[in-house]
C-alpha cells in the first residue's frame, strides 16, 4: 500500500500519520488550556486532513500534476474531502467536527479566491460538481487511510457515495447558515495545525512548556524615586488606568496588577524591542548571567521586524526562536495593538488570536500616541479585550481628558477600573525640563554646535524620515570627530536592528555625540540624554520626547532641569506631516517659554485637544451593524487596515534582488524595507516588483547610500530632485 503524505518534501516530507499526530498532540494541550471538550478536539485534528489522501492531493504534492491540469481541473480542497468521512464519527458530534474542519484553510464563503466550501458549492461549480470533484474513486483511496484510523483507535469501514453525500450536504448546509459570531472550534484547530506543521516532531515536547502564568514577583520593589512602586496594586476592579509621568514607574505597576499571562502592547518597534531586552534582563538573567533554560520566563515579542531581532550570544538566529515569536501561549508577549487588530477586523487567524488572548491581561502602554482611525481601532480593541474576558490595564503619561472618558466607558466605567494618578506634591518632584522655543533650523544647528563643544549628549529629532536623513548628513560633515548616529523606520529590517541597538550605547556614552531620529524613539525607551533639540509635534508626542532626557532621576537631581528646544512649526502644513498642522501649532504656543511644570500638563493636553476625533468604523469590524461577520469566515483584507498601514509596501534593494528570490523566511525579512504604501504609490508603475515574499519594489542602491554613507531609502521627489536637494541643504 503506497504511503500517504501530507507534506511534499520541501515542506518536510511528513507521512500523514504523523502530521495527524503532532496536530492530535497539539490540540490536547490546547484544548485543555482553553477549556475544550478533549475528545472532540481529538476527533477533529484525527479528521482534518484525511481528505489528503484523494489521488490529486497525493499527486500534487509527488510534484506530478501540471500547471495545465491544475488550470483545467474543478479545484480540489482537501478539507471538502475530509468532510466525506463524518459517517465514521457519532452523528450529534458533526456540527463540532465540521467547524474544525471545513474552514481551518479558507473562508467558507468569499474566500479571496473563491475556494471555500460554499463558494465552490453555491456560487461557481455547483454542489453536484463539488461533490463529485471531492469523491472521485472515493471507494479506493478510501481503503489506504484504514492504517492511519487503526493508529488513532477509529474503526474503519467502507463509506458509500450516499452516506458521503448526506455527510457533504450537512456540511454544506451547517457551514451556509452560521450566524454572526466567531467559531472558537475553528480557532482551536487552526492553532493546533499551524504550530504542528512548524514543528513537526519537535511540536509536542515544546508546547509543553507553553501557557505558563509569568512570576512578576520581582516588580515588587519600591523607591521612593517611582511612587507608583508604593502604591497598592491589589485592587477590587478588574481593570486599570494609570496617568503618571515618565519614570514614575508604571511599568512595574502595570505588571504587579497582571494575574495570568501578559500580553503588553507599545506603539513603535524601537519601544517594543526595548522593552523585551528589559524584561528578559529582569526576568531571565541574575546578576547579569541567563538563567538555566528551564528557569526562564518564556517572553517574546511580534512586530513587523521581531525575528530580526532575536539573536543568540554568537550572533545566530536559530529556526526555533524565529518561529516561537508569533505561536501562541506565551507568558509575556510585546506587541503592537495592530498586530491584535485580526480580532476586531475579521481577517485571517482571528479566532486563533482571540483564542489566545482571551482571559489574559492586557497592557496598553502610552495609548494616547494613536491618531484618528488608530484612535478608533484601540478603543474597538479595548471593547473586544473585555467581552473576551481580559483583564485590560492602561498607562499614559500624557492623555487627553476626552479621550480618557472614552476609554474609561470601553471598559465598562469607573466601577470596573482602578484608576491612579498623582496629586500636586508628587507631581512637582518630576519637573525636569526647561523648554527653550527654536526660531528656525539654523538656530537649532547653533545649539547643538555648543552642546557638544560642552561635552553633552544630544537627541535631535525629526518629524520626518527625509529631514532626518538631511541633519545626519549635516552633522557627519560639521562634527567629523563626534559620533553620529541615524534612526528611522525606513532601513532594512537587519540594518535597523543594529541601528537600534546602538541607541543604548550611545546614551551611555562618556563624551558628546548625537542621535538624529525620529518618533521612533519616543515611547518606552530608558534613555537619558542631556540635550534634546526637535522640531514641533502635538504635545503630548513632545512631552513623549522630553522623556529621554534627564529621565534617571536620584535625590539629588530633583529640582535640577535639563533643556528641551523645540524649533517653531514650518510655515507649510505639508512640511508638518505626519501631525496635524493645526494641532502642532497650537502645541508649540501653548508651550511655556521656560520650566516646563507637571502640574499644568494636563490643563495643557485638554487645550490642544478640546475635542477627540473618533472616527466611525463600523464598516470594518467583524461584529459590527454595518457588516457583520459569519461564523467560519474572515475577510482577506480591510479597507481600514490599508489606511492604518499595517500592511505597508516594502522595498529591497536592487543588489539584493537574487538573494531575496533564492532564500526564504528570516533571510528575506531582513532585506526588506518597509514603507508606508502613500510614501511609495507614485512610484509602483516606475519602480519594478517581484512577484514574490512580500512583493517587494526593488530599488536602485543608490536611492540608499549617499556618497557610502547608509542614510536609508531615501524617497525623491521626481528623479533629479534628491541629490539637489541634500547638495542644497548641506
Amino acid at each position: 500500500m503506497m504511503e500517504l503524505y501530507a507534506k511534499s518534501p520541501e515542506q518536510g516530507g511528513l507521512t500523514l500519520q504523523q502530521h495527524t499526530r503532532h496536530v492530535r498532540d497539539t490540540i490536547l494541550k490546547m484544548a485543555r488550556v482553553y477549556g475544550f471538550n478533549t475528545r472532540l478536539a481529538r476527533l477533529g485534528a484525527i479528521l482534518h486532513d484525511l481528505g489528503k489522501a484523494h489521488p490529486f492531493f497525493q499527486r500534487t504534492i509527488r510534484g506530478e500534476v501540471s500547471d495545465t491540469e491544475r488550470q483545467q481541473s474543478d479545484p480540489h480542497r482537501h478539507e471538502i474531502s475530509s468532510l466525506l468521512f463524518l459517517p465514521l464519527f457519532d452523528k450529534a458530534d458533526w456540527p463540532v467536527l465540521v467547524e474544525m474542519v471545513a474552514a481551518h484553510h479558507k473562508s467558507v464563503s468569499a474566500d479571496v479566491r473563491k475556494r471555500g466550501l460554499v463558494d465552490l458549492a453555491l456560487d461557481w461549480i455547483g454542489a453536484d460538481a463539488v461533490f463529485d470533484r471531492h469523491a472521485e474513486d472515493l471507494e479506493t483511496w478510501s481503503v489506504q487511510l484504514q492504517p492511519l484510523l487503526l493508529a488513532f483507535k477509529i474503526t474503519p469501514r467502507s463509506i458509500t457515495r450516499t452516506e458521503a453525500r448526506e455527510a457533504f450536504n450537512f456540511a454544506l448546509d451547517y457551514c451556509d447558515t452560521r450566524p454572526v459570531g466567531w467559531s472558537r472550534w475553528r480557532g482551536l484547530l487552526m492553532s493546533a495545525d499551524h504550530f504542528a506543521s512548524e514543528y513537526m516532531h519537535e511540536a509536542s515536547a515544546l508546547i509543553a512548556g507553553f501557557y505558563t502564568n509569568p512570576n512578576l514577583n520581582y516588580y515588587s520593589r519600591t523607591s521612593n524615586l517611582h511612587p507608583l512602586s508604593l502604591v497598592r496594586a491589589k485592587h477590587r476592579s478588574r481593570h486599570t488606568f494609570v496617568i503618571a509621568p515618565t519614570g514614575s514607574g508604571k511599568t512595574d505597576f502595570l505588571l504587579r496588577r497582571c494575574r495570568g499571562r501578559v500580553v503588553y502592547t507599545l506603539p513603535f518597534q524601537a519601544s517594543i524591542n526595548a522593552m523585551f531586552v528589559r524584561l528578559n534582563r529582569d526576568l531571565n538573567q541574575k546578576n547579569g548571567h541567563p538563567l538555566p533554560i528551564d528557569q526562564q520566563t518564556d517572553i517574546r515579542r511580534v512586530h513587523a521586524a521581531s525575528r530580526i531581532q532575536i539573536r543568540t550570544e554568537n550572533g545566530k538566529t536559530t529556526e526555533e526562536e524565529l518561529f516561537r515569536q508569533r505561536n501562541p501561549g506565551a507568558s509575556i508577549k510585546i506587541t503592537t495593538p495592530h498586530q491584535l487588530a485580526a480580532i476586531i477586523f475579521g481577517t485571517s487567524g482571528h479566532e486563533a488570536a482571540a483564542l489566545d488572548v482571551a482571559g489574559c491581561d492586557v497592557i496598553l502602554d502610552e495609548v494616547h500616541v494613536y491618531d484618528n482611525l488608530a484612535r478608533a481601532m484601540t478603543l474597538e480593541l479595548v471593547k473586544a479585550l473585555v467581552r473576551l474576558g481580559c483583564r485590560v490595564h492602561i498607562g499614559t503619561a500624557t492623555i487627553p481628558d476626552a479621550l480618557t472618558e472614552r476609554l474609561m466607558e470601553a471598559l465598562g466605567g469607573r466601577r470596573s477600573v482602578y484608576k491612579v494618578s498623582f496629586g500636586k506634591r508628587i507631581l512637582t518632584k518630576f519637573n525636569r525640563h526647561e523648554v527653550r522655543k527654536v526660531d528656525d533650523e539654523l538656530t537649532a544647528r547653533r545649539v547643538i554646535a555648543d552642546a557638544l563643544a560642552a561635552g553633552e549628549r544630544v537627541l535631535f529629532v525629526a518629524n520626518q524620515v527625509k529631514l532626518a536623513q538631511k541633519r545626519y548628513l549635516w552633522a557627519k560633515s560639521q562634527f567629523p570627530d563626534v559620533p553620529v548616529l541615524l534612526v528611522h523606520s525606513r532601513y532594512r529590517r537587519c540594518d535597523r536592528a543594529e541601528l537600534e541597538s546602538q541607541i543604548s550605547v550611545y546614551d551611555q556614552s562618556q563624551g558628546p555625540c548625537i542621535v538624529i531620529a525620529t518618533q521612533v524613539v519616543e515611547v518606552s525607551l530608558d534613555i537619558s540624554f542631556d540635550r534634546l533639540v526637535t522640531d514641533a509635534a502635538p504635545l503630548d508626542s513632545l512631552i513623549q520626547r522630553f522623556g529621554r532626557i534627564h529621565r534617571r532621576r536620584s535625590e539629588q537631581t530633583i529640582g535640577t532641569y535639563k533643556p528641551v528646544h523645540v524649533i517653531a512649526p514650518a510655515q507649510s502644513d505639508k512640511d508638518i506631516r505626519p501631525y496635524d498642522a493645526d494641532v502642532v501649532r497650537r502645541s508649540f504656543d501653548l508651550l511655556p517659554d521656560g520650566l516646563l511644570r507637571e502640574t499644568e500638563l494636563q490643563r495643557l493636553i485638554n487645550e490642544v485637544y478640546a475635542e477627540v476625533a473618533v472616527p466611525s468604523i463600523d464598516v470594518h469590524l467583524a461584529t459590527g451593524q454595518t457588516a457583520p461577520l459569519r461564523e467560519l469566515c474572515h475577510r482577506p483584507k480591510s479597507v481600514l487596515i490599508d489606511a492604518l498601514e499595517i500592511e505597508g509596501a516594502v522595498c529591497i534593494l536592487e543588489s539584493d534582488r537574487e538573494t531575496y528570490i533564492k532564500r526564504f523566511g528570516a533571510t528575506r525579512l531582513e532585506l526588506e524595507i518597509p514603507v508606508p504604501w502613500r510614501s511609495v504609490a507614485r512610484f509602483s508603475g516606475s519602480w519594478p516588483r517581484l512577484e514574490t515574499g512580500s512583493y517587494p519594489f526593488v530599488v536602485s542602491d543608490s536611492l540608499y547610500n549617499s556618497g557610502g554613507i547608509p542614510l536609508g531609502l531615501q524617497l525623491p521627489v521626481s528623479a533629479n530632485s534628491l541629490s539637489n536637494s541634500l547638495t542644497h541643504f548641506l
